[in-house]
């Protein structure tokens, strides 16, 4: 699974295509935000790899959201435009493995959000020193 390709993933292809248009309304992008966190607190996340994710999975929604509010615009559209995808892939129920089986439907989201946060590191860890200067 980890060899997966997001460009060979229907799913998160479908994904990519609603991120840019859910880019260019505010209210759409914070409903997603709002939807991304609702979730990660209904998971249980006690086994550490999982936790790790769900983690990774909040800093990109910590992203989004400074990116949408106008506090934090030093990174590139395509990053945001995919890390929204990503976003948006872990919030769709049916996608490669249906969020209804238990513990595996989480799978195939949070290894998308591993290969996405691995693919945009630089601009994730970028956005972590400029959080770390804003508190």
């Amino acid at each position: 699974m980890a060899e997966l390709k997001l460009s060979e993933n229907k799913f998160f292809q479908k994904a990519k295509k609603r991120a840019a248009s859910v880019m260019k309304d505010n209210q759409k992008l914070n409903q997603v935000i709002d939807s991304t966190k609702d979730k990660l607190e209904d998971i249980h996340l006690e086994d550490t790899k999982v936790y790790k994710l769900g983690e990774r999975l909040r800093v990109i929604t910590r992203l989004v959201r400074a990116y949408a509010k106008g506090q934090y615009k030093e990174v590139p559209w395509k990053t945001i435009m995919i890390l929204v995808a990503g976003l948006i892939y872990f919030l769709m129920p049916l996608d490669l493995l249906p969020d209804f089986i238990p513990v595996a439907g989480f799978i195939d989201d949070f290894t998308v959000i591993m290969l996405i946060s691995a693919a945009f590191r630089q601009d994730v860890d970028n956005f972590l020193l400029w959080e770390q200067t804003e508190v």
